[in-house]
């Protein structure tokens, strides 16, 4: 059997847009409350852009379906995600797999 060893670089780049007045203090402390300690949007924003990079598209514990370029994604459309859409966080796409690199080593 031939194996290789496979490591992969990528590079996503993102803006997350927050609505600062939905995603305030009292929001981030009933946040606290239940998930991690965030203390500034830009905890939050880290957290949401490494979900994203690591799971794709789908919901994010605690946060909901954010938006997609201002958009409510195609697949949370339906009946079964009212309610759970984020309307105060867009997840801006500006780069998703444009920088890849593989390097590969044949395991002997």
């Amino acid at each position: 059997m031939e194996a290789y060893k496979c490591e992969v670089e990528r590079t996503d780049r993102y803006e997350i847009e927050f609505d600062e007045n939905v995603c305030n203090e009292q929001w981030m402390e009933d946040f606290r409350s239940v998930f991690y300690d965030f203390y500034d949007l830009e905890e939050h924003a880290r957290h949401i852009a490494q979900f994203r990079a690591r799971f794709g598209s789908r919901e994010i514990e605690g946060y909901g379906v954010p938006l997609e370029n201002g958009q409510v994604p195609y697949w949370a459309r339906g009946e079964s995600y009212e309610g759970r859409v984020n309307y105060a966080i867009n997840i801006k796409i500006l780069s998703e797999d444009d920088d890849i690199y593989i390097d590969t080593d044949l395991i002997e």
